[in-house]
């Protein structure tokens, strides 16, 4: 009792030192996301060591001191208060007081964690069960490794869970939940874990799983498939291979295993076996889609190795042998390209204009109007190309081809080009972002992500909410759906300046200026090309570990940081918003010094300069458009197309 007292002592000098505090809030919490000073922060900081500590009471009247001195997070603190409290009637009471909505939905999880903390495991599972927390109870009934029969009935119905749908999330973090406790997973559990892991994205898990699994004589041909995938995706491809010769049923299983199989062959190097497959593929399966798909990229390598004729004719009879597939218009596409580049502008009008009446909703179906007008202006016909440009500017606003046939009828990308901002005020979205401040800022992220998502799913609720939530969370890690919610604004209320500025944020902007211009580049470019790596989001990691605005890997990072003599340098600082501008632009202006082509340093920047050196001996690519089409990696073509949109609108809608 004596150690209770002068830890509500230590409570309350610390509560008094931050009333003192004269940049402390007063009634509503901090003003800016990007200055808390919460008074209280000390508090929570060692209300949470006493939690993690599992001193439950210490926790517990710290939580409770630091909501009242923080009202603006008060509910959560109460629901930490509440999750650390034995007793059940002063549980009810915090649980009671808690107001706030978002904080409101999770009383109940709140309860079963309580229990848990409190010893009460039975009444834990049982809560768990009722709010559809299947994991959690889960969880639970394996904490009695004494009692066989729980451990056994609690096995079978996490392996209950992963083999059932769900997300990708519940799949990771049941397997997560499997290997802390059991081992040596039977035959069929190594093909439900296997299942799991490939709905969880997890590669290396699911290709070992489906490998045990099979050496059982377990798995159906789609196991075969996905694994298939997998162990591609791992570059395993010659395993890959085997895999895919497994697929024998159904029969468009096969061929599309048939056509992964010969993809593999690609990566391995192996073309001229790879196109001996993807003809056999046509023969095979004649009606099949992975007929058109083999094709399609045998046209593919005919451009690779400058057959356009060949290539050209093979695109033109994939559209007439599958005029329904989804093949059809990209095959279309590609011959007219081709037409174009060989000088036969009537083909190549012909074909493109018959994308746009035949597959008006397809993904090709802008670029085609777009280069069959540039088809009809080689024509000499330009009342026909401005018709087709104009078309495309009608049907979409936002899009490269929008961008590049503004620029050919020589009028403005917006109509509106107003640099002033009016965006509205809304409390509850104000308030909101001031809580996720306070909350990160005491470490409560959990917490911090439940505001997140409601802010989120209730953006929508009226014009004013949707501009005000995506003008609050820009250029924070919630950037991504700030973008998103600004082409909902677009969309919904109207092409103005100020709604596209939220579907191209801007950070740092002065100390962006100031980097790209000491290496002699354009802010404007700089500015589109994180646009397109992170979506101005700082705290963004790639797959394979680039990190913050620019995607600057770490070794480049620390490689530059030497050549600059930056001190006290760690791969940590590349979420810092200035050094990681400051080390990517001094990359970016490297690529630049090798050639003054801006797609083709785009290129470079993403995809490596080898491949580019490739790419430019294709037939047409001294025009950079036709370079950009031509690019023969999906994710790169796209990511050259985006950074040369996105700069159109940075160049509009900002001054620089």
């Amino acid at each position: 009792m004596e150690g209770l007292i002068r830890l509500i002592s230590t409570a309350a000098l610390i509560v008094s030192a931050g009333c003192n505090n004269e940049s402390s809030a007063s009634g509503t919490a901090a003003s800016s996301r990007d200055s808390v000073n919460d008074p209280a922060k000390e508090i929570v900081l060692k209300a949470r060591a006493f939690d993690r500590a599992d001193n439950l009471d210490s926790a517990r009247i710290l939580y409770e001191a630091a909501a009242k001195q923080s009202p603006l997070v008060r509910d959560w603190l109460l629901l930490r208060a509440a999750g650390v409290t034995r007793e059940k009637s002063t549980r009810d009471e915090y649980l009671d007081d808690v107001k706030l909505p978002v904080a409101q939905a999770r009383r109940r999880p709140t309860e079963a964690i309580a229990l848990e903390r409190a010893g009460d495991v039975e009444g834990a599972i049982a809560l768990y069960s009722e709010i559809g927390d299947r994991l959690a109870a889960v969880r639970l009934r394996m904490l009695v490794p004494s009692d066989t029969a729980k451990m056994l009935a609690a096995r079978r119905s996490l392996i209950s869970i992963l083999a059932s749908p769900g997300s990708a999330q519940t799949a990771r973090d049941g397997i997560v939940l499997f290997d802390k406790v059991y081992t040596a997973p039977g035959p069929q559990e190594n093909l439900v874990i296997a299942r799991a892991a490939f709905a969880g994205g997890l590669a290396s898990r699911s290709a070992t799983q489906y490998a045990k699994a099979f050496a059982s004589g377990l798995g159906t041909g789609r196991d075969h498939f996905d694994a298939g995938l997998m162990l591609a995706r791992l570059d395993r491809d010659n395993e890959a291979i085997r895999a895919f010769d497994a697929v024998t049923a159904p029969a468009t299983l096969a061929a599309a295993a048939r056509y992964q199989r010969a993809r593999a062959l690609l990566a391995l190097g192996r073309r001229d076996v790879a196109r001996n497959a993807l003809r056999d593929i046509t023969t095979r399966f004649p009606q099949d889609t992975s007929a058109a798909s083999a094709l399609l990229l045998l046209a593919d390598l005919a451009t690779d190795d400058g057959r356009d004729a060949d290539a050209r004719s093979a695109y033109v009879s994939l559209a007439k042998r599958f005029p329904r597939a989804r093949h059809a218009p990209i095959a279309l596409f590609k011959a007219g390209l081709i037409a174009y580049i060989a000088g036969d502008y009537r083909s190549a009008s012909n074909e493109l204009d018959s994308i746009v009446s035949l597959y008006p909703n397809a993904d090709d179906a802008l670029a085609a109007g777009y280069w069959s007008g540039r088809s009809w202006s080689a024509r000499g016909d330009t009342a026909s190309a401005n018709r087709r440009w104009r078309a495309v500017l009608a049907k979409e606003g936002g899009s490269y081809y929008s961008v590049q046939s503004a620029k050919r009828l020589g009028v403005p990308l917006l109509a509106d080009n107003s640099l002033e901002d009016d965006y509205p005020d809304v409390d509850d979205v104000d308030a909101a972002t001031r809580r996720i401040a306070i909350l990160k800022d005491f470490g409560m992220d959990t917490e911090a992500k439940f505001e997140q998502d409601f802010l989120f799913e209730n953006a929508t609720t009226s014009p004013e909410r949707l501009v005000a939530t995506a003008h609050a969370i820009a250029g924070t890690d919630q950037s991504t759906r700030s973008i998103n919610l600004g082409r909902r604004a677009v969309e919904t209320l109207g092409p103005k300046a100020q709604n596209y500025r939220l579907v191209y944020p801007v950070l740092v902007r002065e100390k962006l200026i100031e980097s790209s211009k000491e290496n002699g580049l354009d802010p404007i470019l700089v500015a589109s090309l994180i646009r397109q790596e992170s979506n101005f989001n700082p705290l963004a990691t790639s797959p394979v570990g680039a990190r913050g605005l620019m995607q600057v890997m770490p070794p480049v990072g620390r490689s530059i940081a030497r050549s600059k003599g930056i001190s006290g340098y760690t791969d940590e600082s590349l979420y810092d918003p200035v050094l990681n501008i400051r080390l990517g632009t001094a990359h970016l202006s490297s690529l630049f010094r090798r050639t003054s082509n801006l797609e083709r340093v785009l290129a470079a920047y993403n995809a490596g300069e080898s491949r580019v050196a490739r790419w430019i001996q294709k037939k047409g690519a001294s025009d950079p458009e036709v370079f950009t089409e031509r690019i023969p990696f999906v994710e790169t073509r796209d990511y050259v197309r985006s950074v040369v949109r996105n700069r159109a609108f940075y160049s509009t809608l900002y001054e620089w």
